[in-house]
């Protein structure tokens, strides 16, 4: 055991050389301080003065508070004996809520602003039991001498942190503090095993549906070493071997994919897909139900190259050979113009059918790309091939319009003929199409598009198709969106006038584009109109564009949802000044901005 004399002084001596210059190469002082140090001393901090930011508007009325204060509260009663203090701060180390066991260490921590609303990031106050968690990602204990300020070295402070069960992120820290005279090991163990009761109280106020999933997800978890990810509509959890195995960059777009799946309702799905890293995965994958429907899908996820026949940990069932299911892309040359394995998936199947003269039917949200796609493919396989496009509501009962009759004419030209929206497209013009394109057989190949629900089963033209290939929608695409939307950018503003900033780029992804690539065209216009020269800014974009709801909103609603971000843009994301410019109470514009899924 080391003297605690001895570790004081080696301690102090270190901090000292450090503060003047010289290496910091003290076997003495624990890695985790040393390197804390370090950054405090890069960041800014005065080793004498303690300059705590305050932020006068935070929610404290969080999910992430509602689920710590009972904890807080019975951690502080088994605290009662001992001046002491617990505090819950949120990801930024700002603190939200702090129970005192005596008056006494209230008194004691208000001068050193260790109160609500304080900042303890380790960059503003140096090492601590709070920000340098946050750095470090994981539980710590700093006692006495080593922090980093003078004024802090009187306490020891021991923190853990709260992650969100479901997607993994530390969402706050929960910190024990005192007199370092009076701290022992056994408030480090408390602390942290409060941090989990939080986490487990963060579950259970989810909605059943996720508590659904993480259920689903921690059981197949349980049964397998392997890379395990689960996905639903707005959470994605994954395990250590899942993050350890894939960037965040393919993260993402697995993450993309299986929403993707998910809305195809697939009870199970054995795909190898390409990540836009060139790595290529197996992911198996069942979906998760909750009353009837479907909450999410928890797949393993392993590399091509590491493949074995092993017991399928979804149902504990050998696992067998295996294929590449729906969806899943086969082509080596099918990343070329996206980074998400399912538009990839749909360029492969789309630039097969046609390459191989085979009838094709795109279903996809409208406003996905569905027709640029096919004309895109068609005319890539030659100089002379055309690609004619004709709506169904030009298409009225057997009288057919000229884009289609004078197909006839068409020579030697290979031509595309693009149906869109054949789900709306009338039985009887389905065949007089279909007659007409028997006569042309051979150099007019067909192809259509059609929503989501496809078209019904009496259309006569489906038994034209050969295949049918679905396209993602936007939201499922959160890898293509710099590149795509810098592509736009460049063609709404040519010679390179425009630039997007990362930020800007964020704000659109978080967004939920019911409309697609020709909402996010509009977006793009609308920003460009108001600055045709510079660096686009976020609030150059529309407001809607800075909320993502959970449901569809009423003209009423997108109304009110506008004023908010217009009002929030106005004070610099001010929420108390917006809620004064809005004549609202704070309660109430907080609520409305998770309501509308603000961004500010």
């Amino acid at each position: 055991m080391r003297n605690r004399g001895d570790y004081r002084l080696a301690l102090a001596t270190a901090r000292a050389e450090l503060i003047e210059g010289d290496a910091l190469a003290r076997p003495e002082v624990p890695d985790l301080v040393q390197a804390s140090w370090r950054r405090s001393l890069t960041s800014g901090v005065s080793p004498t003065a303690l300059h705590s930011r305050y932020t006068p508007d935070l929610d404290l009325s969080s999910r992430l508070v509602r689920c710590a204060q009972p904890v807080v509260s019975r951690l502080i009663d088994q605290l009662a004996d001992v001046p002491s203090c617990v505090v819950l701060t949120d990801s930024k180390a700002r603190i939200m809520l702090r129970q005192d066991s005596t008056p006494w260490i209230s008194r004691v921590l208000d001068r050193v602003s260790f109160a609500q609303g304080f900042d303890y990031a380790e960059g503003a106050v140096g090492t601590n039991g709070v920000g340098t968690v946050l750095e470090f990602g994981a539980s710590v204990a700093i006692v006495g001498p080593e922090h980093f300020v003078e004024s802090l070295q009187a306490f020891a402070c021991t923190g853990a942190p709260v992650r969100d069960p479901f997607t993994g992120r530390i969402e706050g820290v929960l910190d024990v503090t005192c007199l370092q005279e009076q701290y022992t090991p056994i408030m480090h163990s408390l602390a942290r095993s409060a941090a989990a009761e939080i986490e487990r109280r963060l579950v259970r106020d989810r909605n059943e549906s996720q508590q659904a999933l993480f259920d689903v997800y921690a059981r197949v978890e349980a049964r397998t070493r392997e890379a395990v990810v689960a996905v639903g509509p707005r959470v994605t959890m994954a395990n250590t071997a899942l993050t350890a195995l894939l960037d965040s960059a393919d993260q993402a777009a697995l993450a993309d994919h299986m929403r993707f799946l998910i809305d195809q309702r697939p009870v199970r799905v054995d795909d190898r897909v390409d990540l836009p890293s060139g790595l290529q995965i197996r992911l198996r994958g069942s979906a998760a139900e909750f009353g009837g429907d479907v909450a999410g899908m928890v797949g393993v996820v392993t590399r091509c190259r590491d493949l074995v026949v092993d017991e399928d940990v979804i149902t504990g069932r050998p696992a067998g050979g295996w294929r590449p299911g729906g969806g899943a892309v086969v082509d080596p040359r099918a990343g070329t113009g996206s980074h998400t394995p399912a538009m990839n998936a749909a360029i492969t199947r789309v630039r097969t059918a046609l390459r191989s003269g085979r009838s094709v039917l795109v279903v996809g949200e409208p406003g996905t790309g569905r027709h640029t796609l096919l004309r895109n493919e068609f005319r890539g396989l030659g100089p002379r091939h055309r690609v004619v496009a004709v709506a169904a509501d030009q298409l009225v009962g057997t009288g057919l319009p000229t884009e289609v009759t004078g197909l006839d004419r068409a020579g030697d030209a290979e031509t595309l003929l693009v149906v869109r929206d054949v789900d709306r497209l009338g039985a009887a013009a389905g065949a007089a199409l279909l007659d007409r394109l028997a006569r042309r057989a051979g150099r007019v190949h067909l192809a259509g598009t059609s929503g989501p629900g496809g078209p019904g089963r009496e259309q006569p033209l489906l038994a034209a198709f050969d295949d049918s290939v679905w396209v993602p929608p936007l939201r499922n695409r959160t890898a293509d969106f710099p590149a795509l939307a810098r592509s736009i950018v460049e063609d709404l503003s040519p010679g390179g006038r425009i630039r997007l900033t990362d930020e800007v780029v964020a704000t659109l992804v978080r967004h939920r584009w019911p409309g697609n690539v020709t909402e996010l065209r509009a977006a793009l216009d609308h920003a460009v109109r108001r600055r045709p020269v510079g660096t686009l800014e976020i609030a150059d974009l529309p407001a809607s564009c800075q909320s993502a709801p959970k449901n569809a909103l009423r003209e009423v609603d997108r109304v009110e949802r506008d004023a908010i971000v217009a009002a929030l843009r106005e004070t610099g994301g001010n929420r108390k000044a917006a809620a004064e410019v809005l004549g609202l109470a704070r309660s109430t514009l907080y609520r409305k901005i998770a309501e509308y899924g603000v961004t500010d």
